[in-house]
């Protein structure tokens, strides 16, 4: 199985009372694949880009990542040396938002000021076919 799925809403499980009442057609997530592919690739990806950028962990002002669970987020920081106060998380709030997570923690951190001017910002995700990436941006 891959980190995620959503096993009804297709032609070979379509939407029926039965499947609804069986939440079949929400994300299902293997955790332990999930886990251990983050702590594989995410890791990786990072090192990548600050090696791309000429820059250090320590020029890391705000991490926002993708959150598949908290334990994954606080991992990576530990493997990457960085403080968990910079990374950023709503998974309290809205649990795991798939592929508008990002977005919607850059909305959140710009409107409580948790972004300054010349913030650097660490940008991190996973998806469920083990696709990956990270990219920095300088907020102006």
């Amino acid at each position: 199985m891959l980190g995620f799925t959503i096993p009804g809403g297709g032609s070979e499980m379509p939407l029926t009372k039965e499947n609804i009442n069986n939440s079949h057609q929400f994300f299902q997530m293997n955790g332990k694949a999930v886990f251990a592919s983050a702590l594989q690739f995410l890791p990786k990806a990072i090192s990548q880009i600050l090696k791309d950028t000429n820059l250090t962990i320590e020029d890391i002002d705000l991490m926002i990542p993708h959150q598949p669970s908290i334990r994954i987020l606080q991992k990576i920081a530990e493997i990457i040396g960085l403080p968990f106060d910079k990374v950023m998380h709503n998974m309290e709030k809205y649990a795991n938002t798939s592929g508008a997570t990002i977005p919607i923690l850059l909305d959140e951190c710009k409107r409580s000021n948790k972004i300054k001017s010349n913030d650097i910002i660490l940008f991190v995700a996973i998806g469920s076919g083990w696709t990956y990436g990270a990219s920095i941006i300088k907020w102006i």
